[in-house]
């Protein structure tokens, strides 16, 4: 919701989250800086698989989809505000090119784009060096601190500066990282990394083939393809694979029963899964937690002895 000025009958088309979740993303009618301070998050942003480290910060509009997959340990502060509210002659109607406007706010225009023109490799997402880490979440700090405590009459110019000077330190990263070509398509937007990434985060749920061909918008087949190019296995090997790596580690360092492991790991019954890495590891889940230093971890291949 707008802020409403305390000291004047108004609304500020502003808002501040100390906390947010990135659930509600975008806002209708705004820009929005996230920064991420702690943990990382997966995101579906325009049909685009992103994964976001902390810190980085995350530059969206109303014209962006975007939905939260998965976050782990994830802390992010967020503002959110107007075009007009940088200057009133913007507004989401004119930030394109072919709308004239006066040439002393071209570069403001310009700056916006990195919340309005997002492409396949470019999805507002910028990695922060620790320098530039420190001086946004110091301006953050600050914008959040003004925008709820409203000091005096002044308060929205305050908030008006500290955001811009928010939004050159990113531009001038947004510039830097186009020159370093960082916005070329790395292997992490690969289909069959962003599956992986989805399997080391999920392996405990119910995870079948078409929901990794919904996460990444493939075929049944062409998934399968990338994936076997890239980890030598299909999708559903490779959740094998990783979930027996993960029982072996809970046969090895708990003393949780094989029933409990079974479920922990992902398998729906504690027969299908004894069954399994009796046939992949050649030697049963009650032999292998008696002695696991006896054997080498599983790789794919059967269980061999040291």
């Amino acid at each position: 919701m707008p802020q409403q000025d305390r000291h004047k009958d108004r609304l500020i088309p502003i808002e501040f989250n100390f906390c947010d979740t990135l659930e509600d993303l975008p806002l209708r009618d705004r820009c929005s800086v996230v920064l991420l301070t702690c943990g990382n998050a997966m995101l579906k942003i325009n049909e685009h698989i992103r994964m976001l480290h902390s810190p980085c910060v995350l530059c969206l509009s109303h014209y962006d989809a975007a939905e939260l997959i998965h976050a782990d340990n994830l802390s992010t502060k967020s503002f959110h505000f107007d075009p007009w509210y940088i200057k009133s002659c913007l507004c989401f109607d004119n930030l394109e090119d072919s709308i004239e406007i006066e040439a002393q706010y071209t570069y403001t225009r310009t700056q916006l784009y990195m919340f309005t023109r997002h492409y396949d490799n470019f999805q507002g997402i910028f990695t922060l060096n620790p320098q530039n880490y420190i001086y946004i979440n110091e301006l953050m700090l600050m914008i959040g601190a003004e925008t709820f405590s409203q000091s005096d009459g002044f308060w929205t110019c305050r908030i008006r500066r500290m955001l811009r000077q928010l939004i050159n330190c990113i531009y001038d990263i947004y510039v830097d990282q186009r020159k370093l070509r960082l916005f070329d398509a790395p292997e992490s937007h690969h289909p069959a990394s962003i599956c992986a990434e989805y399997i080391h985060a999920h392996y405990a749920e119910d995870i079948t083939l078409g929901t990794l061909c919904d996460l990444v918008n493939l075929n049944r087949t062409s998934l399968n393809q990338k994936f076997k190019a890239q980890f030598s296995c299909t999708c559903m090997e490779y959740l094998l694979h990783y979930r027996l790596k993960i029982s072996q580690e809970l046969l090895s360092n708990t003393n949780m029963k094989i029933s409990e492991i079974a479920e922990n790991c992902g398998f729906r019954y504690d027969t299908y899964f004894i069954r399994q890495f009796t046939a992949k590891l050649g030697i049963s889940p009650a032999a292998y937690r008696k002695n696991p230093l006896s054997y080498t971890a599983y790789e794919g291949r059967p269980i061999r002895s040291l």
